[in-house]
């Protein structure tokens, strides 16, 4: 395979390097006190306490246990430049509540760059920015 700068994949690839190891619940985050995870590109990577609170102030108990941090935040192709997604029941509902935003699917919110902004201000340890193709 060509390894160039045109190859898609390997700058597709470099640039969700980001992209965690494993993702653990906000339960186990709480529980445990580590808060910390690795990337794909070796890096551990902190998140704060007041985002773990923040997080769990906008959770019920059993959302604690299936919401998996850190929360990927996506690009959305299927609509305008500068749309985002988060997918996933839980994570969605919650980003919602936390943005204020209403969701129109049960599995999936979307926002555009200045909610971006305001949730890497909140969360800026807690969600991974990831571009799909």
């Amino acid at each position: 395979m060509f390894d160039g700068p045109m190859n898609i994949e390997n700058i597709m690839g470099n640039m969700n390097s980001n992209m965690p190891v494993a993702r653990r619940s906000l339960l186990d985050y709480i529980d445990n006190g580590d808060l910390t995870y690795k990337t794909r590109g070796g890096v551990t990577c902190s998140m704060e306490q007041s985002e773990i609170d923040l997080l769990s102030d906008n959770c019920t108990e059993c959302d604690k246990t299936k919401l998996k941090l850190p929360i990927f935040v996506a690009t959305d192709t299927s609509g305008s430049d500068g749309l985002w997604k988060v997918e996933g029941i839980t994570e969605s509902h919650v980003i919602a509540k936390i943005l204020n935003r209403t969701q129109f699917k049960e599995d999936l919110v979307r926002f555009y760059n200045p909610d971006l902004a305001e949730l890497r201000k909140m969360l800026p340890n807690s969600v991974v920015i990831l571009f799909i193709l």
